[in-house]
């Protein structure tokens, strides 16, 4: 950057500045800025207030937010034309647009049980409003003398400061509960400067015959016309906040393609993704108090209410905000990096350490002067429409949630962060160059653009006349997106941060506080932190360059699964080698296996072991799940079978061994099922039992179908587990089949109705007779026909025996 650059973009940031300071008050010429009261003053006082009409409430919870009335402020700003701006601000109504309200509640008080109610003026804080809450089912005494209660209410109000010379003889209003009768002495201004339809003043409430407060009051015919003028830019905020929710899935789609083909990575994403979330939940944290207000969740308290809110908005919207961000990210990075990356290398160097380069300092510089140009313009816009009888209303521009904590120059920054990111890398990082691919630079400019004026935090003002905010929000994103392509995407995102930033800490630069002003200070020093960190090296000539990294993402990951699938596969072989080859027959025993692993390494076991005196040692077992864990304990678990076996055979020395292996090994993670039996060929019979395993079925030759039921935990469930083993015999030629569920659980693709026993008993009868590996085929081709050939769910055990 030249010098005579530096010098028209310092020249062009100090004039904007200045034009904004400037214009800034003349923007809200109902609004006294100059705030002499802090938001921890006011809560001071309205404690102290509070004894006026009640008793004080120990480790109450107090809730203290600056608001305005907005109500009031737009029929204000409509009738400035004919009445005059200077004469409207002086009327007692405009002293509404700028308090603090303070709301005490009793330690274990849900929302709608409060106690007292204090309402102060930011600047002088005088007192607007003083109640006492009293649940409509108290019961009350009958209030009495009108005339001494009058005079009551009237003392009390002389008290605070009322000036009585200002007011009209009360009016007497009455609201009968069941209980008592509420009484309210109205007492219009004498000077009702919306015309004598509109009537505005102080009422003095009494429940039963207790004076309960005071507080203005305002009776406009027009309340619900302007209401339903209001309403619309109340949509407008909540469709930015659900907008949320649109363009996450829009963002994830491409993401989801090209992380599966390999083509970008996550690790600066989840950074970013780092960044908003936990901003916006630290600016939730800090203003969680003040924004659910209002809020009411039954039998809550007011403290939990807090709590519970706070939490959901964090879990349901910031770290969605956050997931954008990432997506948006890695997605337009990845687009970025064939035709743009230089766009990219200002903001990278920002999250790698690299602040003092020229690289960083040019595009702070610009961003900033820029940022504080859109500013300037936006006021300058605004003035020329309120010259036309336009104007913005001060508290839908006096950002949300910031100015409702402790620390607003904090809070302002953490919401600059989370939504100036989020906006700003969905819009101009993702979706431009997504749209630009496809139908070129400008047209995917206006489509940001019409994004932006609509759904995303990119403007400057926000008006009751949405035509007209949405125009100022495509003036700015279109500036923002100039300046992206123009130049780059820190250039782009500081200018959005700047103007945020700028429109938001006037009011605490015109205060008379000193705290306030040190807070706005504070939050422009924040958001000018790369500028001031990184000027001095703007003729350094130290350039930073963005590159990804030398091997990219896709070949590493290609890399990495090519290891798994040699692992696995060298796994699969090992477990292939444990599992049995068994020959035909054994002891005059005919045999007939299957095993089909739904992964390459499956959770399903079984063996067929000849002992020395002529018996047959059988078992099928099935480990929770399939995979490289399960396939683990089902090795543990034949190794452990074939040494008990070799032992000491019996049912119940089997199922102890082979659960106390489980259960010491795998208890916290995998469960494991068995179905074991001693077959004696001559005696044609068969000592079983099951530990949480399927039934085995005995299949005669012509064609009867019986279970052999047992029953008993699965292993690895407790230690011991007790087993009782149970007598089965069978006549010649009889078959038993062994099975595990991934047969009985086998289901077409994108069905929910499994294979079932019904069918394979059905099946069974039907393949009767046939030879061991007849019925086993004849088993696999019924399922395989059910399914139609889907991908199994699950390991496939089938183990036939038939007796001689």
């Amino acid at each position: 950057m030249r010098k005579s650059q530096l010098l028209a973009w310092l020249v062009a940031g100090i004039a904007a500045a200045t034009m904004v300071a400037w214009a800034y008050p003349r923007l809200f010429p109902l609004v006294h800025f100059g705030w002499t009261l802090s938001r921890e003053e006011a809560e001071a006082r309205a404690l102290e207030y509070a004894r006026d009409i009640g008793p004080p409430i120990e480790n109450a919870y107090v809730v203290t937010q600056p608001h305005g009335a907005d109500l009031v402020e737009r029929r204000l700003d409509l009738a400035i034309p004919e009445l005059g701006a200077t004469k409207l601000a002086a009327s007692p109504l405009a002293e509404r647009l700028e308090v603090y309200e303070t709301t005490i509640f009793p330690p274990k008080g849900t929302p709608r049980e409060w106690a007292y109610t204090v309402t102060q003026t930011m600047r002088g804080g005088r007192l607007l409003a003083l109640e006492a809450h009293v649940q409509p089912e108290v019961v009350g005494k009958p209030l009495g003398d009108l005339a001494a209660a009058r005079q009551k209410a009237e003392d009390f109000l002389v008290a605070h400061r009322i000036d009585l010379a200002n007011l009209r003889q009360p009016e007497v209003r009455t609201e009968q509960l069941r209980d008592r009768t509420d009484t309210r002495f109205q007492y219009r201004y004498k000077d009702q400067v919306l015309g004598e339809d509109t009537h505005y003043g102080v009422e003095v409430a009494f429940a039963g015959d207790r004076l309960i407060g005071f507080s203005p009051f305002l009776d406009d015919p027009r309340q619900a016309a302007i209401g339903a003028e209001l309403q619309p830019a109340t949509g407008f905020g909540l469709l930015r906040i659900l907008m949320v929710f649109i363009v996450l899935p829009l963002a994830a789609v491409p993401f989801l393609r090209r992380y599966h083909a390999g083509e970008l990575g996550v690790t600066r994403g989840l950074h970013i993704m780092a960044l908003v979330s936990v901003s916006g939940m630290l600016l939730m944290a800090m203003a969680a108090r003040s924004t659910t207000q209002g809020f009411n969740f039954g039998f809550l308290t007011r403290a939990q209410t807090t709590w519970v809110w706070g939490l959901q908005l964090c879990l349901l919207f910031f770290l969605p905000l956050g997931l954008v961000a990432l997506l948006s990210w890695s997605v337009g990075e990845s687009f970025c990096r064939e035709r743009w990356g230089h766009l990219l290398a200002a903001f990278d160097a920002l999250f790698q350490g690299r602040w003092g380069t020229a690289t960083v300092a040019r595009s702070a510089l610009r961003g900033t002067a820029s940022g504080l140009l859109v500013a300037a313009a936006s006021c300058g816009i605004a003035l020329l429409l309120q010259s036309r009888g336009l104007f913005a209303g001060f508290w839908f521009n006096y950002g949300p949630w910031f100015h409702e904590t402790r620390w607003p120059g904090i809070a302002l920054l953490l919401f600059i962060v989370a939504f100036c990111l989020y906006g700003g890398l969905f819009g101009r990082l993702f979706l431009l160059p997504f749209v630009a691919r496809r139908l070129g630079v400008w047209v995917g400019g206006a489509l940001v653009v019409a994004v932006s004026s609509i759904v995303l935090w990119d403007g400057p003002f926000s008006m009751v006349e949405q035509i007209w905010a949405a125009a100022f929000s495509a003036f700015a994103a279109t500036i923002y997106v100039i300046l992206f392509v123009r130049y780059d995407l820190l250039t782009s995102l500081v200018a959005s941060a700047t103007t945020t930033a700028t429109m938001s800490v006037m009011p605490l630069l015109l205060a008379q506080n000193s705290g306030l002003q040190f807070q706005g200070s504070l939050a422009l020093l924040g958001v000018s932190l790369p500028l001031l960190v990184s000027v001095r090296h703007i003729f350094s000539g130290e350039e930073f360059t963005y590159r990804y990294d030398d091997v990219p993402p896709h070949v590493r990951r290609i890399a990495e699964r090519e290891r798994q699938r040699v692992e696995l596969e060298t796994a699969r072989n090992i477990q292939s080698s444990i599992l049995p080859n068994l020959p035909p027959q054994l002891s005059g025993v005919e045999i007939a296996h299957k095993y089909l692993p739904a992964t390459e390494v499956g959770g399903d076991f079984y063996d067929v072991l000849a002992l020395e005196d002529g018996r047959l040692a059988v078992a099928v077992g099935d480990v929770a799940g399939h995979g490289v864990a399960s396939g683990l304990v089902m090795s543990m678990a034949k190794s452990a079978l074939a040494v008990q076996v070799t032992f000491n055979p019996a049912v119940e020395a089997v199922f102890a061994t082979l659960n106390r292996m489980v259960y010491q090994t795998a208890r916290k993670r995998l469960l494991a099922t068995l179905c074991y039996a001693v077959i004696d060929p001559k005696k044609r019979e068969m000592l079983y039992a099951s530990a949480g395993h399927l039934f085995p079925y005995r299949v005669s030759s012509t064609g009867q179908v019986e279970a052999y039921e047992a029953s008993s935990y699965p292993l690895g469930v407790r230690e011991p587990m007790p087993v009782v083993s149970r007598l089965a015999r069978f006549d010649k030629g009889d078959s038993i089949v062994l099975y595990s569920d991934g047969i009985v659980e086998a289901r077409r693709e994108g069905s929910e109705e499994d294979f079932g026993f019904a069918r394979l008993e059905k099946s069974l009868t039907k393949h009767a007779g046939k030879s061991p590996a007849q019925l086993r085929d004849g088993i696999l081709g019924d399922v395989d026909a059910f399914t139609r050939g889907a991908p199994r769910e699950d390991d496939v055990t089938l183990l036939v025996l038939r007796m001689p």
